[in-house]
């Protein structure tokens, strides 16, 4: 599965800091956690401590960094100086608007020891941007990661789901034209409805009506299979958990494990795809890596029981000698195997064909 090796990040959060607009969606202060943002004093301290070494960040989240004061700026990544020099951490990680990254502040990122640079695109869609209160364009955008990736900085991106004005073709154009500015990882975070936010009046007026869990976990899952066949790591897909937000939560597909649904929803439509033509009354044996075992049985055993269902004579064999990823079916004298890249190449290819169909268009043309 696409994911990012693990990495040490010693994250601090800054919420709402910089910020330029109140997006429709947004109340990082319950994103987060966090009441403000910690001093550069604090960063500092806590950075003495660190010992992450070799690839290791320290990573400012929330807010939008390139648009704080240049002079608080500095502040804080002058406080990662001596954890640099001596090795403590190998670079710096902000996270910021499309809009804020012209050339002069990419190479006062650049000298400061910034690193990666993830930008909250969010989508390529202009009418979804418009509706969210994003105050950019998907041109701005995509001219914004070309702009990080000349100046020799590691891109991430962020998209959303279930925005206003959104619908999963659309989010499937946002991925596609992601993956084409070749990110080195992605996020994906779908829509919630926080109190005290412009979504959570638009809910309650019945403007606005959140995607389901079932369909974020589906649309997920189809983007899942485009940015692994691309080979790009998505490093997160839903907010991370905390009584905060779940206090301040409407409505929305939440839930406390997101992204391993998605991961297990992703690895049953790739058992599906290599057992077609089973005969539902012969048995046969599905091998998989042993490694593997929870991502195939599913939260709850959700995905055993679904197999259970509709391949009744179907025996799971773990196989600690495969490959990550790869599957093998074996019923009688006939046996296949589907490597979980190809099954993506294939979902990526159908949903392409799927959208042109329905006249989706790339938003960066």
């Amino acid at each position: 599965m696409s994911s990012v090796p693990r990495q040490k990040i010693l994250p601090f959060f800054l919420p709402m800091s910089g910020c330029r607009y109140r997006c429709v969606y947004c109340d990082q202060y319950v994103i987060s956690g966090e009441t403000e943002a910690p001093s550069p004093e604090r960063v500092r301290a806590e950075l003495e401590k660190f010992s992450g070494g070799e690839g290791a960040e320290l990573a400012y989240y929330g807010g939008s960094f390139t648009c704080l004061p240049r002079k608080t700026q500095a502040a804080y990544l002058q406080a990662a100086q001596p954890a640099l020099v001596a090795g403590r951490i190998s670079g710096i990680r902000i996270s910021t608007r499309p809009d804020a990254v012209d050339a002069e502040t990419c190479e006062f990122l650049r000298e400061q020891g910034v690193s990666t640079v993830e930008l909250g695109v969010q989508s390529f869609s202009d009418e979804v941007l418009r509706k969210s209160g994003r105050a950019y364009g998907s041109k701005q955008a995509k001219a914004a990661c070309l702009r990080l990736r000349a100046h020799g900085f590691r891109l991430g991106i962020q998209l959303m789901t279930g925005l206003p004005g959104d619908r999963d073709s659309l989010a499937r154009d946002s991925m596609r034209n992601s993956l084409e500015l070749g990110p080195e990882l992605l996020r994906i975070y779908p829509t919630l409805v926080l109190e005290n936010t412009e979504l959570a009046r638009l809910y309650r007026a019945g403007l606005y009506q959140p995607q389901s869990l079932t369909a974020a976990v589906a649309l997920c899952a189809d983007l899942l299979a485009m940015a692994t066949a691309a080979h790009c790591p998505v490093q997160r897909i839903g907010l991370n958990p905390s009584p905060e937000l779940e206090k301040a939560l409407l409505d929305g597909p939440y839930h406390p494990a997101l992204g391993g649904l998605v991961r297990e929803a992703l690895r049953l439509e790739q058992i599906r795809r290599l057992l077609r033509g089973y005969d539902p009354a012969t048995p046969a044996v599905l091998r998989f890596p042993q490694r593997e075992l929870p991502l195939v049985f599913g939260q709850k055993r959700a995905g055993l029981l679904a197999l259970g269902r509709e391949y009744p004579l179907l025996a799971l064999e773990p196989d600690a000698e495969l490959p990550a990823g790869l599957l093998i079916w074996e019923q009688g004298s006939k046996a296949r195997e589907l490597p979980e890249e190809e099954y993506c190449c294939q979902r990526r290819e159908e949903l392409a064909k799927a959208d042109a169909r329905m006249g989706g268009c790339s938003y960066m043309e």
